[in-house]
């Protein structure tokens, strides 16, 4: 499934409303309009993780996106890895398969 999709599926797994489904594609929409803001699709989906089904959440993870993509996306792909930056061998290797598994749970669920 392309990564649009997976978008949209999302959205309509956690905003069944389709009136509650629209703000959040709007407010998701707020991201990516400037030419400096990177990988729209991915950010999005980043935002929509972190932010489960709170309209409020999206506005709040939308603006740090805005700030910085890169620390929304560290927040909801890489949890464990961003708190244990330092870690190596062994220890590293399993915060990067939890953190793995973990995205591509919700990604695909």
């Amino acid at each position: 499934m392309e990564i649009e999709a997976k978008l949209q599926s999302k959205l309509e797994k956690i905003f069944p409303e389709q009136s509650e489904r629209e703000k959040a594609t709007e407010v998701l929409a707020e991201y990516g309009k400037e030419t400096y803001e990177q990988e729209p699709i991915r950010v999005r989906l980043a935002i929509l993780k972190m932010a489960g089904p709170s309209i409020e959440k999206l506005h709040e993870f939308t603006s740090a996106a805005k700030g910085d993509f890169r620390d929304v996306l560290s927040w909801a792909e890489y949890p464990r890895q961003s708190k244990h930056w330092s870690a190596t061998g062994a220890k590293k290797e399993k915060l990067v398969s939890a953190d793995l598994n973990e995205y591509e749970t919700w990604l695909n669920t």
